[in-house]
């Protein structure tokens, strides 16, 4: 894939997934082997469980990417979030994620966010439930 291919993947990911909550776009954008560095580890069946938990605790985000830069099947996004929690407290932020893609699908998502959204929703999540 080229790199502007793989930059489109990426948007689509952040947008359409993320943000957008198309939850059917999972296995269209990600490789079976998928990893979430920011979670723990987590696989691409872990990462599917997780989408109910975040539906009850987050009422709305949107993602501004300001940048992404790709190199071969590397690309890194820089943006700013703006996340309403269903408590509605207001999480403004600001990140930085690493993606690593195979065949126009994302292997590894590796996020630095601020603040640290992982420890936001950890305290507000149920565990997910098995697939």
């Amino acid at each position: 894939m080229s790199t502007e291919q793989n930059k489109a993947v990426v948007r689509r990911f952040m947008i359409e997934l993320l943000a957008g909550g198309n939850v059917a776009l999972i296995d269209e954008l990600c490789a079976p082997n998928y990893v979430n560095r920011a979670m723990g580890g987590i696989d691409l069946a872990g990462f599917k469980a997780m989408f109910p938990a975040m539906g009850a605790v987050i009422s709305a985000m949107r993602f501004n990417i300001v940048d992404l830069v790709a190199e071969g099947d590397a690309v890194v996004a820089r943006y700013t979030s703006e996340i309403t929690l269903a408590t509605g407290k207001k999480l403004d932020g600001r990140g930085l994620t690493y993606y690593s893609l195979a065949d126009g699908k994302i292997v590894e998502d590796d996020p630095i966010e601020t603040p640290d959204l992982t420890q936001e929703f950890a305290v507000l999540m149920p565990p997910p439930v098995a697939p």
